[in-house]
């Protein structure tokens, strides 16, 4: 039996404990920023080890770290990505990346790639899955969730307006589980946490917030699942990708996502996410796998937003704000050196490398570009790069403008006008046209300048 003292002395134990419980000692705090460097720097080291571009979401991290993007290959990238672009996220994907790299996808080699994003919306507010606004079911139907959150966020990235903001907004929250979790497919009625994670990012550029009905229902979903270790599984196994979405979509709506509500005893979305990093900086898909390319530009995207407290999308928001009313961006100058088949585009800072076959050179004091790269960069699609092997002749189109040009011959047409002769030809040179840049570019209402002593020729808007 305990003495009445004993029992006398719990009781006061158990009355403070009631007044002043005791806390869950706090998790210790950490700096993502060493982590983010060791990340960029295998993102770098892998570019340059394989010789070709990484892939566009690596670029899209290493400028959400804060990487200037001058002279990696993130040019070559955009260029291979119009290309091939057919689907909506395709499309979004692209604007990421020229965002990422100081470019305009509002004016991006005679296309307004935000102007075909605004035009996939269908009346019901959804984004349809491709760009043409087909959809990628059996039969044709809309089907994709994830084509809708791309374009909300490719839209808010670019500084652009929805065409219709509360239609996007409702039909997205229509697509919520009664569990509170997403799906990236409307057919598929599972709970996806990554889906979940990419709706939230969504919400949050349309302007819900973690007090939001919908956010917190998704939130409540995502603590239900979220493993002892902070981390969060996804086709049966805890890994990278399903951190990074649930980091950014927490950090989109307004959420810590080190804090105390997404904290477990053994850590929080982003302590898990650190597990994943190897001793080379990359990060691994799953614990206990090798360096996954993927893997690492996620972690480094979902760093980032927590390094900054704000995502990724919000931040290439500010940096698209020097874009002005869809025209190219201010400070936009292109550089062509005699003899460099690469050539140099530098926006708003940030220089970025354009790989060419053929190079630039001087003849009877003028210089010559080729006429595809010259073209391309005054803004000018491969489409509008029209040549006619019967005739010898070069047309250009873009905005409006039509320049044709004869080789050999001394007489340049602006949309079926002749302009006083020019004092120099177009050439044929190793199987490549070749045209003056000077008279070209100022059709195009370009300005040229040449500098003697570095044998560079600068094009401005």
């Amino acid at each position: 039996m305990l003495k009445k003292t004993s029992i006398w002395g719990l009781i006061i134990i158990m009355a403070f404990l009631l007044i002043f419980p005791v806390q869950a000692p706090a998790l210790p705090a950490f700096d993502v920023k060493p982590a983010m460097d060791r990340a960029v720097n295998y993102l770098l080291a892998c570019e340059k080890e394989q010789g070709k571009p990484l892939t566009p979401w690596s670029y899209v991290a290493l400028a959400a770290a804060g990487e200037n993007l001058a002279g990696t290959r993130a040019g070559q990238s955009c260029g291979k990505q119009l290309a091939t672009a057919r689907s909506t996220a395709d499309y979004c994907l692209l604007v990421f990346t020229l965002l990422a790299a100081g470019d305009n996808p509002s004016d991006y080699r005679g296309q307004n790639l935000v102007q075909k994003i605004q035009a996939a919306q269908l009346s019901d507010g959804k984004f349809a899955d491709n760009i043409d606004g087909s959809g990628q079911g059996d039969n044709g139907e809309q089907i994709l969730v994830n084509a809708h959150i791309w374009a909300v966020l490719a839209l808010h990235a670019a500084g652009a307006g929805i065409p219709d903001a509360v239609k996007a907004r409702q039909w997205l929250i229509d697509q919520q589980h009664a569990d509170g979790s997403f799906n990236w497919c409307v057919t598929e009625k599972t709970a996806d946490v990554d889906s979940t994670g990419m709706a939230l990012m969504a919400l949050g550029a349309l302007g819900e917030r973690k007090n939001s009905p919908v956010v917190q229902k998704a939130v409540a979903y995502l603590k239900r699942v979220q493993e002892s270790d902070g981390g969060f599984t996804s086709w049966g196994a805890a890994n990278t990708e399903s951190c990074n979405m649930v980091i950014e979509g927490l950090t989109g709506v307004g959420i810590d996502p080190a804090g105390a509500e997404m904290s477990k005893p053994g850590g929080n979305p982003v302590t898990a996410l650190l597990g994943f990093q190897l001793a080379n900086g990359s990060f691994a898909h799953i614990k206990g796998a090798g360096a996954n390319e993927m893997s690492t530009q996620q972690a480094l995207m979902a760093l980032s937003d927590v390094y900054y407290g704000k995502t990724l999308y919000d931040r290439l928001r500010e940096k698209s704000k020097t874009m002005v009313g869809g025209a190219a961006p201010q400070g936009r100058k292109i550089l062509f050196k005699v003899g460099a088949k690469d050539y140099e585009v530098l926006v708003v800072g940030q220089k970025r490398i354009e790989k060419a076959d053929a190079a630039p050179f001087v003849e009877s004091g003028r210089t010559y570009v080729p006429v595809r790269y010259l073209a391309l960069a005054l803004g000018i699609p491969e489409t509008g790069i029209l040549w006619s092997p019967s005739a010898q002749t070069v047309t250009l189109l873009n905005n409006g403008i039509t320049v044709t040009l004869a080789i050999g011959g001394n007489i340049m047409y602006v949309n079926d006008t002749a302009r006083p002769p020019m004092d120099v030809v177009p050439v044929i040179r190793d199987g490549r046209t070749y045209l003056p840049a000077r008279y070209v570019a100022e059709s195009f209402n370009y300005r040229v300048a040449w500098d003697e002593k570095t044998k560079t020729v600068s094009i401005t808007k």
